[in-house]
């Protein structure tokens, strides 16, 4: 992985994203290596090099307090387009030194995460009551996340970090998502999922997102060749697309009643990857 160092002219970004209304990324690019990332596509980054560059911004911290001099956000997501604890995190410290300036300024924020390195930085996100996590677990064993996602974190790393969080007890959802058919397991996901945990949302995979042939390829290698035809069906049309979101939501409603979690569900429309319509924080059930 090449890390090269990024000058910053700008660290809030104004996002249509529900969660906030401006959204901060201190990386650009990742280390973790999803297929299914999304962020593949942004224009920022080089498709040859979205798994082997990672860009650091050092700068941001410094170019944030000037910021909100004069722009006061209601509240900032993180994450939306890259991984704000990556592994370079331990070296860098760009995200925590972000967090602390927001704390000062008392301005709130949800984080978007799959990394247990996050719990470094518990004590300073507990300090606003309004702060949420959002945190992945969209696979139930490390073979799916070996197979998806290279080089992200464990499942044992990831169900600690969810336990230290819940331990500061601060606002926390598991995602579950991209849920992906016949990959993501739902009952077996919601079986792991830590004690303390009162929040669940599901979002379906949608066939825009990411890299959608190399993860028919890799399942179709990996797992079998009926596994991926039957991915493929799902995505040939509206009719069979949201037959199987339906199905989906039928699961779980049934899960609703036998585990203690408030249920989020979101189906992306069929010829369209990014909904900006979504209220996050609505459940549908």
């Amino acid at each position: 992985m090449k890390i090269t160092s990024l000058q910053t002219q700008k660290v809030l970004s104004p996002t249509q994203i529900t969660l906030s209304d401006y959204a901060i990324n201190t990386y650009r690019g990742c280390e973790f290596g999803c297929l299914y990332c999304y962020s593949q596509n942004n224009k920022n980054i080089k498709k040859t090099d979205f798994f082997n560059c990672l860009g650091t911004k050092p700068d941001a911290p410094r170019i944030l307090a000037k910021e909100l001099k004069y722009c006061r956000p209601k509240k900032v997501l993180l994450g939306s387009t890259t991984e704000c604890f990556q592994y370079q995190e331990k070296k860098e410290k760009i995200t925590e030194k972000v967090l602390s300036i927001l704390n000062d300024y008392n301005i709130p924020y949800t984080i978007l995460t799959k990394s247990h390195l996050i719990a470094d930085c518990l004590p300073l996100i507990s300090e606003n009551k309004e702060n949420k996590i959002y945190f992945t677990l969209n696979f139930s064993c490390d073979t799916l996340i070996r197979l998806l996602e290279n080089s992200s974190p464990s499942l044992d790393k990831r169900i600690e970090a969810i336990k230290r969080i819940i331990s500061f007890k601060i606002k926390l959802r598991i995602h579950i998502g991209p849920f992906i058919p016949y990959i993501s397991d739902l009952e077996k996901i919601l079986q792991i999922v830590p004690e303390g945990v009162s929040e669940v949302g599901i979002e379906l995979y949608h066939q825009k997102q990411g890299n959608f042939e190399g993860i028919i390829e890799a399942i179709k290698k990996n797992i079998g060749p009926d596994t991926a035809k039957n991915i493929l069906k799902i995505y040939t049309s509206k009719d069979t697309y949201y037959g199987f979101a339906r199905q989906l939501k039928a699961s779980i409603r049934r899960y609703s009643h036998l585990y203690p979690f408030k249920f989020f569900y979101f189906v992306p429309e069929f010829g369209n990857f990014y909904t900006p319509c979504f209220d996050y924080e609505k459940s549908p059930f």
